[in-house]
C-alpha cells in the first residue's frame, strides 16, 4: 500500500488533480467576461488576420456584446469584421434546420432562381417565425422585387425580434424613403446610426432623409432613391 504513496506518486496525484480541475474549469474560462473582453481588445488592436481570429473566437464564446461594441469603432476594417461575425451568430440562432433553409435560399439566389429563393424564404419564415435573419433575408429579396411595403413589414418583424439588427433598421429607412415617408425614415436611420455611428452609408442616408423631410415640410419634393446597403433591404 505504501508504494502508492511515495513522494513521486503523491506529486503525480496532485498534478492529475490540477489537470482535472483545469479541464473542468476551462469551458467557463473560455466563455467568461474576462476572456471575451480580452478577445475584444485583441480585435481592436490586431492586424486584419488577428482581428478575424479574435472575432471568430468571440462568435464561439458568445461575445455578441463585444461585437456590437466593435460596430461603434471608427475603423471600417474593425466594423467589417464585426458585421461578418454578428451575421454568423444571427444565422445560427434558430438551429441547423433554419440555417440550412437560409443557405438553400442563398444558393437559389446565386443561381438566379428568384422564385425558388422566395419559396424557400416563405417556408423558412413560416416554420421559424422567431428567426430574425430569415425575415431580414426575405425583406432584402422583396425589396429587390420592388415589393417595398412587404419588405417594410418584414423589416419591422426583424427589429421586433432583434432590435440590434443594424441592417434591418437601414432597410426600414430605405423603404420609408422609397414610399415618401420621410419622418419614419429619419427615425429608422437614427436607430441604425446609434448602432453604427461611423458608417458612411448610414450617415448619408440619414442626411438624405432629413433633407427630404425639411423639403417636404416646405413643399412637395420628388422621391430620391436611397443608396443600397450590404445585406439589408
Amino acid at each position: 500500500m505504501r508504494r502508492f504513496f511515495t513522494p513521486l506518486c503523491v506529486r503525480l496525484y496532485i498534478l492529475l488533480a490540477i489537470c482535472a480541475g483545469l479541464n473542468a474549469a476551462w469551458p467557463r474560462v473560455v466563455r467568461s467576461e474576462w476572456n471575451r473582453e480580452r478577445l475584444y481588445r485583441n480585435m481592436l488592436a490586431g492586424n486584419d488576420k488577428e482581428r478575424i481570429a479574435a472575432a471568430e473566437s468571440l462568435v464561439a464564446c458568445g461575445g455578441r456584446e463585444q461585437l456590437m461594441k466593435a460596430l461603434q469603432s471608427d475603423s471600417a476594417s474593425i466594423r467589417t469584421v464585426a458585421v461578418s461575425a454578428l451575421y454568423d451568430i444571427w444565422m445560427a440562432q434558430e438551429g441547423e434546420e433554419a440555417a440550412f433553409l437560409l443557405q438553400v435560399a442563398g444558393n437559389s439566389l446565386e443561381n438566379k432562381n428568384i422564385k425558388g429563393a422566395l419559396n424557400h424564404l416563405n417556408r423558412l419564415t413560416s416554420m421559424h417565425p422567431f428567426f430574425a435573419e430569415g425575415w431580414n433575408r426575405r425583406a432584402t429579396l422583396l425589396w429587390q422585387l420592388g415589393l417595398v411595403e412587404k419588405a417594410l413589414a418584414d423589416c419591422r418583424k426583424v427589429v421586433l425580434l432583434n432590435p440590434e439588427h443594424f441592417a434591418a433598421w437601414q432597410g426600414m429607412g430605405m423603404c420609408h424613403l422609397r414610399l415618401g415617408n420621410y419622418e419614419p425614415a429619419v427615425k429608422a436611420f437614427e436607430q441604425a446610426a446609434k448602432l453604427m455611428p461611423y458608417d458612411r452609408t448610414v450617415q448619408r442616408n440619414l442626411r438624405l432623409s432629413q433633407e427630404m423631410l425639411q423639403r417636404d415640410k416646405k413643399q412637395p419634393a420628388p422621391t430620391r432613391t436611397p443608396e443600397p446597403v450590404g445585406d439589408s433591404v
